[in-house]
């Protein structure tokens, strides 16, 4: 999970006097919103990017099959399409006009085996392409390439075919003509899973058609993306900026408010809050509770808006051995964090509620599983918390075999309890969290020494499973669908850094899924939180209300828990010297 961080503008690195730079720039920021990114975007391909920060950006470049509204009162979420009623959505939770989906109208089969979609005949590629149905079902073909080794694959795991370890595309998805799109399922799936598999963003067939596989991952095309969206991508330096710009050729649903909107990287926090102190930038994600009453003493014009339950923070163990893993496939366990009894020691070690309370303080939750509390209708409210206990973490190692050795640290057949715990740098919370977790566990005799890396290289670590401990974060689907994060197949589950394996949670997500409505799901994922909460396979920390500095030169802006640009698009810039300095 990477919150957005900024550079400082060069124009104000010294005063210059009337039409010189700084007024030309004063009024350039009249017209662009700069947003504060702590890291860079990985990929500005919608089938590589792997960050919350890419994932961000993509929904302002390309189009969306179709649109979903967050229901606050069930935690459910509601689907729309361009001819979707308001009648169809609970009240008051319709925020966005579904006119920039795709499609214009679905139907579910009797037998939930398929759904067919009827698409807009006026939506096209900024190069002036019609958006076909073609351009989906190859883009699904490039999601479930094993060469490409999209981390979206599991979304294709009902198709046609998918059941024999193979898509068979020529059945699982037909395009009978430009504004018809059907996907066939091997099983019947419920129409909310359905919806939200078949929803995945497609890219252009006519431009990527000749890439193959093995060079997708490098192809040009990759820095010159080709959407349909409110924005455009203008220039992208990576590792310092990232502009969009208004695309004024969208129609799905509209060219974006704002002429501009540069991401600019900067990894330092306090950096980051001054600039957005001093008017540099206008949006800073993550801003301190501490830090509150200060920022805004110092400029009155900045406020801070409040969003969550969806983003929740963890310590993650290595299940599973990874050398022996990355050398052959082997899968033991690790030699430090293999067992579900010392991993439950960790999580008693862990002072959670220390964490929250200096930093998080009203804004923090005890996290207990990947269930969200948001979630209302699946959330298991009934599990009593681990609960910071140093002596029976000392006595649950001990019946590990972990005893003190000559230098206070804990050893088992002549190895030390001591690893590196990673993060990434410049996100301060987290290293506010990790020197707490460093200090607990030298506590009981656990050497744990801290290191950061650069976002993106954190990131691709884990990913490729590098990192034995590490402490990190993710922003839940509002659809419940976990196998990617703790699916058994490792080789499917592109986001099962830990190398979690447990045949149980496999069935129950599969049960799960079969269910046609959630309310016959919901004791599926009960008992699955149970089984999370029973193994640890990661600490969980804490569900953070996020808190982000905003400008009071932005108008229109809405946050949820679909996100801090949720409506981007709509938000619109007073000019500068109309906002009280």
């Amino acid at each position: 999970m990477l919150a957005l961080a900024v550079l400082f503008l060069s124009s104000c690195s010294k005063p210059q006097g009337p039409g010189g730079s700084a007024a030309k720039n004063h009024a350039a920021m009249d017209s662009t919103l700069v947003i504060a990114m702590l890291g860079d975007a990985d990929y500005l391909n919608p089938v590589l990017a792997s960050t919350v920060t890419s994932s961000e950006i993509i929904g302002l470049l390309y189009p969306s099959l179709v649109q979903a509204e967050f229901d606050t009162t069930s935690g459910l979420l509601n689907y729309l399409t361009l001819e979707k009623k308001l009648k169809d959505v609970s009240p008051g939770q319709l925020r966005k006009s579904p006119k920039g989906a795709i499609a214009k109208r679905w139907t579910m089969s009797p037998d939930n085996k398929s759904i067919t979609y009827i698409l807009r005949s006026d939506a096209f590629w900024n190069d002036g392409k019609p958006i076909v149905s073609r351009d989906f079902k190859f883009s699904y073909m490039l999601y479930g390439s094993p060469v490409i080794a999209s981390t979206r694959q599991q979304f294709l795991a009902e198709l046609v075919g998918a059941d024999k370890g193979h898509v068979d595309f020529d059945k699982a998805i037909e395009t009978p003509n430009d504004t018809t799109l059907v996907f066939r399922f091997y099983k019947p799936v419920p129409e909310h899973l359905a919806l939200y598999h078949t929803s995945l963003t497609p890219l252009p067939e006519h431009l990527w058609k000749d890439v193959k596989p093995a060079d997708f991952r490098h192809s040009p095309l990759n820095q010159n993306p080709v959407g349909a969206g409110p924005y455009t991508l203008r220039s992208w330096k990576q590792q310092e900026e990232l502009v969009i710009a208004s695309n004024r050729k969208s129609n799905l649903p509209k060219p974006g408010n704002i002429p501009a909107i540069s991401f600019r990287i900067v990894p330092d926090y306090t950096v980051r809050l001054a600039q957005l102190q001093t008017g540099q930038s206008d949006v800073v994600e993550n801003v301190k509770p501490e830090d509150f009453t200060a920022l805004m003493k110092a400029n009155p014009n900045i406020e801070i808006k409040t969003i969550g339950l969806r983003v929740y923070d963890y310590v993650g163990w290595s299940n599973i051995d990874q050398d022996a893993y990355g050398k052959n496939g082997t899968i033991k366990p690790h030699p430090l964090f293999g067992s579900p009894k010392v991993r439950l020691a960790l999580t008693k070690a862990i002072d959670r509620q220390s964490i929250i309370d200096g930093y998080l303080k009203q804004y923090g939750v005890i996290c207990n599983t990947d269930i969200s509390p948001s979630l209302k209708w699946a959330y298991d409210n009934r599990i009593t918390s681990v609960s910071y206990d140093p002596d029976g973490a000392v006595a649950l190692l001990k019946q590990e075999g972990w005893q003190p050795g000559p230098d206070g640290i804990l050893q088992k057949n002549g190895r030390k309890f001591s690893f590196k715990l990673f993060t990434n740098s410049g996100n301060a919370r987290r290293n506010y969290a990790s020197v707490i977790i460093q200090q607990n566990l030298r506590a009981i005799g656990i050497d744990c020494r801290l290191e950061t890396q650069e976002s993106n290289v954190f990131f691709n670590n884990l990913q490729n499973k590098k990192l034995d401990a590490w402490m990190a974060g993710w922003a839940i689907g509002l659809e419940i669908d976990p196998l990617d994060v703790w699916g058994s197949d490792l080789k499917k589950s592109p986001f099962n850094m830990t190398g979690y394996q447990n045949p149980r949670v496999d069935e129950l997500c599969e049960l799960a899924k079969q269910k046609m409505n959630h309310t016959d799901a919901r004791p599926y994922w009960l008992e699955y939180q149970q089984i999370l909460f029973r193994d640890q396979p990661v600490t969980f920390l804490y569900w953070i209300r996020e808190t982000h500095g905003f400008s009071k030169r932005i108008e229109g802006e809405e946050l949820n828990i679909s996100g801090s640009f949720y409506n981007v698009d709509d938000w619109n810039l007073r000019p500068a010297r109309n906002i009280t300095h």
